[in-house]
């Protein structure tokens, strides 16, 4: 089957999330940033390691590929600390639209 758009979209940016009807996986993930050395030796300078936590968007224009993955990433997730996985049906994106009406008053 041939498409001009791709049925899986890794979402960055609001910007990337399909405007009409859609599916997506939502995971929880997160990133380790070490602290620098001064944090280390001297408490109270340089900046401390932290972890950053986020959610990861993945959005699908076909229903039984996101099945697919969605099952598929379950799966993955028991295997590897159970890391939060879930599913949504999106019917639609809300947009917001505003007109301007200018009248001359004589």
């Amino acid at each position: 089957m041939s498409r001009d758009y791709p049925s899986e979209i890794r979402v960055y940016r609001t910007s990337e999330i399909p405007q009409g009807e859609h599916w997506a996986i939502l995971e929880d993930s997160s990133i380790h940033i070490p602290g620098d050395e001064r944090s280390r030796t001297n408490p109270g300078h340089g900046y401390p390691e932290s972890t950053e936590h986020y959610v990861s968007y993945t959005a699908y224009t076909v229903k039984a590929e996101f099945e697919s993955s969605l099952i598929r990433k379950i799966e993955d997730s028991r295997r590897f600390g159970g890391r939060a996985v879930r599913g949504i049906h999106v019917a639609g994106v809300a947009t917001h639209k505003t007109t301007i009406t200018l009248e001359e008053k004589s």
